[in-house]
């Protein structure tokens, strides 16, 4: 399988952390479609049949798959007693007759990775005419006049170059004239019967059926069949008569030839596997002779069965063996089939808001969705987390952070088209390829977009996975319309004027009591009493959230006036803009000081003070106790000037 690596992550990444997807939301009362991942399309089950060396691509979105492995059958070079039999023709012989051996067909749950190679080979079926296949190790039929049947090939599935399944192939049939002798052994396919080696476990071929001959007085005489592929080691070849026609013995993933060549007919070949099979022999005497009035047919041994191997590897599971037998359990042709299994796993959805949740009209708000795989598989090669909706073209991507940092908008720019991809980049030999999140992984997305209309918004988004919880597949949030509001409480730093030059610091406390947020507050003094420089009020902030406050201050310093006149009094307004510019004014509020009392007198003589109200009513008593009034008195003056 080729290497998969994931790439680096920058300093910015946090494991662990969420990824989030969301839907802009543009217009005034529209339900929005939904983000979504998108999964890879079901993969379909692969079948190659051709034998030969194959290397398969694990498809997109794929994290396992079902293997079934099978070995090519032996080839049948009996002529049976029935004149229309030919080699070749459907299997019609009696138990440990002359039927050629099934391969061995092995089952089982392998992990692999999205992108990765699966490799092997599918092994040639026997051939009738004796030839020994190209690929799979099965053994020739005796060489000679009646060959005896080819072996059957192994079939194999490597994973980085290792073998992890082999399923050994049939012996062929003796070539002969009968099919009551001389068939071809099974692949090892008895799981009772499997022996631990290193790296693995083999399960022994079956050795193939005696043959039928005379010896050289007539006298009945079975040429011997080659035995199975064992644990350890390739089947020992059957034996003959003279023994100047044995069968070969099988060799590791060779099965050995059929004996012959000086005879009538000859043995069948060992079939390949972990270890092959071993030829048989072949016959001695003539092609048929009477023997008490019966009519007795030669042929020769059969081959064994290779044997199957499973390795150890932590990747495998629910292994199963058997014959690769067809529906009518004869022997069928191998091959080796893949039934991928996708990935699945359940993503979790939550969508906020930046900020308040409302919005004015033509206002750019910026979203946030965070997505979760919750397991329990990854998302792999070819899943990837992805949002689609026609409002997303335009908007502007602000940023994509936790355990995904690819997209396929640079950071800043608009989002052309209505889709946006959420990605890691995995080197896969040499290839970058894109893939989503693995379990306890996360992604958030914000991006920006402007919101017009005066109604409220309601914004759904949904995560589309593979099986899960379907509950959190959906994430809504609300948008009020715009109703911003001010308020304002004013207050002095002193209640009196106790002399000039006193500085007096007014406080404007400015509530935002509306539901967005509201920028450049400012105070505007609607009256104030006081004789000398208005003070100039001065904001902290430039922007402030619904139920914040800020403190604006002005500071007044007194003059003489304000000494002799009324209360020092100040009534202010405060004011800010909505984000898009309107302005909002609070209610007035005010602050009062209390001017200083008049200065007091002395009573003369007396060293009491009196207040000049009250020197002024006793010196009016006094002149009218002498006849004179005020008036009479101011006139004279006037007179005498």
């Amino acid at each position: 399988m080729n290497a998969l690596t994931r790439r680096s992550r920058s300093a910015l990444i946090g494991g662990g952390a969420a990824a989030a997807l969301l839907v802009p939301i543009v217009g005034a009362g529209l339900m929005l479609s939904p983000a979504y991942s998108a999964p890879s399309a079901d993969a379909e089950t692969t079948r190659i049949a051709s034998a030969g060396e194959y290397s398969e691509r694990v498809p997109d979105g794929v994290c396992s798959v079902n293997v079934t492995v099978a070995g090519g059958h032996g080839g049948n070079a009996a002529m049976a007693q029935d004149p229309d039999h030919q080699p070749g023709d459907p299997d019609d012989g009696g138990d440990g007759g002359g039927t050629p051996g099934a391969g061995a067909v092995v089952t089982a749950r392998l992990d692999v990775q999205a992108g990765g190679l699966l490799e092997g080979l599918v092994g040639d079926n026997g051939a009738s005419s004796g030839a020994a296949g190209t690929h799979g190790g099965g053994g020739a039929g005796g060489p000679g006049t009646h060959r005896g049947g080819a072996g059957g090939g192994y079939s194999t599935i490597a994973v980085a170059g290792q073998t992890v399944l082999l399923a050994g192939g049939g012996g062929g049939t003796g070539g002969g004239h009968t099919i009551e002798f001389g068939g071809g052994g099974n692949a090892g396919a008895v799981s009772s019967a499997g022996v631990t080696v290193t790296g693995g476990t083999v399960f022994p071929g079956q050795g193939g059926s005696v043959g039928q001959d005379r010896d050289t007085d007539g006298a009945p005489h079975q040429p011997g069949a080659g035995a199975g592929g064992t644990s350890v080691a390739g089947g020992a070849g059957g034996v003959s008569l003279d023994g100047d026609a044995n069968g070969l013995p099988g060799e590791s993933l060779q099965g050995g030839q059929g004996g012959g060549p000086d005879s009538a007919d000859q043995g069948g070949g060992g079939g390949g596997g972990f270890f092959g099979g071993g030829g048989g022999a072949s016959t001695n005497g003539d092609v048929s002779f009477a023997h008490e009035g019966d009519t007795y047919y030669i042929v020769g041994g059969g081959g064994g069965g290779g044997s199957t191997f499973v390795s150890g590897s932590a990747l495998l599971s629910d292994v199963d063996l058997g014959l690769n037998l067809d529906e009518d359990d004869a022997v069928a042709s191998s091959f080796v089939e893949l039934d991928w299994v996708m990935c699945e796993y359940d993503l979790g959805v939550t969508k906020s808001v930046v900020g308040p949740s409302a919005f004015d009209d033509g206002q750019a708000k910026t979203f946030s969705v965070t997505v979760t795989n919750n397991g329990p598989d990854p998302m792999v090669v070819g899943d990837t987390v992805t949002l689609e909706d026609d409002y997303l073209d335009g908007a502007t991507l602000v940023s994509v952070s936790g355990d995904l940092t690819d997209a396929d908008v640079e950071i800043g720019d608009e989002i052309a088209g209505t889709e946006l991809e959420l990605f890691d980049l995995v080197d896969v030999d040499g290839t970058e390829e894109r893939q989503g999140l693995a379990p306890g992984e996360s992604v958030t997305v914000e991006y920006s977009v402007v919101l017009t209309g005066t109604a409220e918004i309601t914004n759904t988004v949904t995560v589309a996975d593979r099986g899960g919880d379907p509950s959190n597949d959906v994430a809504n949030a609300t948008l009020a319309p715009a109703a911003p509001s001010l308020s304002l409480v004013k207050s002095a730093s002193d209640t009196k004027i106790t002399g000039a030059g006193q500085q007096i610091t007014y406080s404007f406390v400015v509530t935002n009591t509306g539901n967005i947020e509201l920028r450049e507050p400012a105070i505007q003094e609607t009256s104030f009493s006081g004789k000398g420089t208005r003070p100039t009020p001065t904001c902290p902030a430039d922007e402030f959230l619904p139920g914040e406050s800020i403190t604006c201050t002005a500071v007044y310093t007194t003059v003489a006036a304000d000494l002799n006149g009324g209360p020092l009094a100040n009534t202010a307004t405060a004011s800010a803009l909505s984000p898009n510019g309107t302005q909002v004014l609070s209610a007035a509020s005010s602050a009062s000081l209390t001017p200083p009392a008049r200065p007091a007198a002395l009573l003369p003589g007396t060293g009491l003070e009196v207040s000049t109200a009250m020197l002024v009513a006793a010196a009016t008593a006094v002149l009218i106790g002498a006849g004179i009034t005020v008036t009479s008195v101011r006139r004279r003056k006037v007179n005498a000037a």
